[in-house]
């Protein structure tokens, strides 16, 4: 018998929440068919509220009508996690088993916010009996711990199952790369700033930016090129030639944009909320200073020896993160829960 899971989430989106439902989605576990509804669209607010009326009504429809085995809900933090908590109370009052995936990096800082309503809410809502949390990294698992959360599942997220590896030989490590959405907090000013300073002492860099738009992020500093959101063929044309990902992040869940970096051998520059998982395949910053991430960069690019061991290292950290093994991992872990939920009685 195939079962069937729902994936409630952001799975028209772009970014990484959006691009790991729609992996799930067209390559789910041996023996479950999967699907998606959408809660959030790119867009303005009036495009984003409309996309969760929408889906939040086709949920209550469909899982009065034809409940899937299984409810599979993303969230990151803020309103997102309003939206999530309003489908829980819907999927709990069927009785549905229900997964919540964090996927957010900022979720310890959102627990301290809004008088402290997001830390009863997370306890509230996960301590359910039917509710399954899964968390990203063996980190999130021991804060979520401390929130009085136990028994959440640890599944990291995959890189992608296609990705080309290129060697050393064909990249340039004066050339840097920045991957994800226009948000402030993915740093994008502290790159650009780092860029100016290793030009201006005569080190002559390019920052290729892939994700924000002009609108998003208006620059006319030189060496710097905003690309706006690009196919993919255009992304692994880019990547390709790159010779260091920066992600001077103030938060991040598990960067899908790090992780396909370094299963290609391109070595990432990134800040403290990334490593737990770059190994040795780049180099951690710990300051969020302009100055200390120019300083990192022009480290890197001129010992050549270092870069290139950096390249030759990278696939190693992420051994074990193919996306086959991620299926596999989501395929126990929804057999469990029907086994549990049945004991149960539910």
């Amino acid at each position: 018998m195939v079962r069937r899971v729902l994936h409630i989430g952001p799975s028209e989106t772009r970014g990484g929440m959006g691009t790991s439902i729609r992996r799930m989605c067209r390559d789910p576990p041996d023996g479950w068919k999967a699907n998606a509804i959408p809660t959030h669209a790119d867009g303005g607010i009036w495009t984003i509220l409309n996309a969760w009326r929408i889906g939040r009504r086709r949920l209550t429809r469909l899982i009065r009508n034809d409940p899937p085995d299984i409810i599979h809900i993303h969230t990151a933090t803020r309103f997102s996690w309003v939206r999530k908590q309003a489908c829980i109370h819907i999927t709990q009052k069927m009785g549905i088993p229900t997964i919540v995936h964090l996927h957010s990096g900022d979720f310890d800082q959102f627990t301290e916010s809004w008088l402290g309503w997001p830390r009863r809410s997370l306890r509230k809502e996960l301590l359910r009996p039917s509710v399954y949390p899964v968390v990203l990294t063996q980190q999130w698992k021991e804060w979520i711990e401390n929130l009085g959360i136990n028994g959440a599942y640890v599944i990291s997220n995959p890189y992608r199952n296609d990705i080309l590896h290129t060697p050393s030989e064909k990249r340039d490590r004066f050339q840097l790369l920045m991957v994800g959405r226009g948000n402030r907090s993915k740093g994008h000013h502290i790159a650009i700033d780092a860029v100016n300073r290793l030009n201006k002492v005569g080190i002559k860099v390019k920052l290729d930016i892939l994700g924000p738009s002009i609108e998003e992020l208006s620059t006319t500093q030189r060496g710097v090129s905003v690309h706006g959101w690009v196919e993919r063929k255009q992304l692994e044309a880019i990547s390709s030639k790159a010779g260091l990902l920066l992600v001077p992040s103030t938060h991040e869940g598990m960067p899908l944009a790090v992780l396909d970096a370094l299963a290609s051998g391109l070595p990432c520059l990134v800040s403290k909320t990334s490593a737990e998982f770059i190994g040795r395949g780049g180099r951690v910053v710990d300051s969020l200073k302009p100055s200390a991430w120019a300083d990192a960069i022009q480290s890197i690019i001129e010992d050549d020896d270092e870069w290139k061991r950096m390249c030759q290292d990278a696939p190693i950290a992420v051994q074990g993160l193919d996306s086959e093994s991620n299926r596999i991992h989501w395929g126990e872990l929804y057999d469990s829960i029907m086994q549990s939920d049945s004991r149960l009685g539910n």
